[in-house]
């Protein structure tokens, strides 16, 4: 997940992002029917089991893969996590052209009434993110993961599940805006709190 590779950049706290990042996802599955009807006022058919299969596939098997292997091949993650940022950072770029290719004259038509509400969801989610908890008491540390995760919630697995279990192909196109704006929001936050250390609290 991009916001889990944008914490470690950002010296965050890497465990609590995939917690974060897991409880989400799971959560998805049951509020992704849910909210539609709340929002748009009628049960929209979901998939409910395609939706789980591919959250385990996209989501779940890759941070399981990776908790084993750092548990019991210590020294092969040693070796390898030097190369991982870039790998990471190379594969989101990879993911954001992909999405934005495939629906890339609908998003031009749309124009900034589609960009502006699009960046503005990950910017407040990330200013609250990272407000919330400091004005309740957790570390800056922590807080500045928070910030990450909320910034940067999966639009690319969005795009993904609406491509696969949305018929309607209109349904890619927010979330291929959002790609993108995830992933510039996610990495300035990164890079800045990569050079600004964290006092001693």
């Amino acid at each position: 997940q991009a916001s889990n590779l944008c914490t470690y950049i950002a010296r965050g706290n890497v465990a609590l992002s995939v917690l974060m990042t897991t409880a989400t996802t799971i959560g998805a599955i049951f509020m992704t029917p849910l909210l539609c009807k709340a929002l748009l006022g009628a049960v929209v058919p979901v998939d409910a089991a395609g939706i789980a299969f591919s959250t385990i596939q996209v989501v779940l098997a890759p941070i399981a893969v990776g908790m084993l292997t750092n548990k019991f091949f210590p020294n092969f993650v040693k070796k390898i996590l030097p190369f991982a940022p870039v790998v990471g950072v190379v594969s989101t770029c990879l993911l954001v052209a992909s999405a934005v290719a495939q629906v890339a004259e609908p998003i031009l038509n749309a124009g900034w009434g589609l960009q502006i509400p699009v960046l503005l969801l990950h910017l407040v989610g990330g200013l609250v993110g990272y407000a919330l908890p400091r004005m309740t008491g957790f570390s800056e540390v922590s807080s500045r993961t928070m910030a990450i995760e909320t910034s940067m919630k999966s639009s690319a697995f969005g795009f993904l599940l609406a491509k696969l279990h949305f018929g309607q192909y209109t349904a890619r196109i927010p979330s291929a805006v959002s790609v993108v704006w995830m992933a510039l929001t996610g990495s300035l936050l990164a890079v800045t709190w990569r050079f600004i250390p964290v006092k001693d609290e």
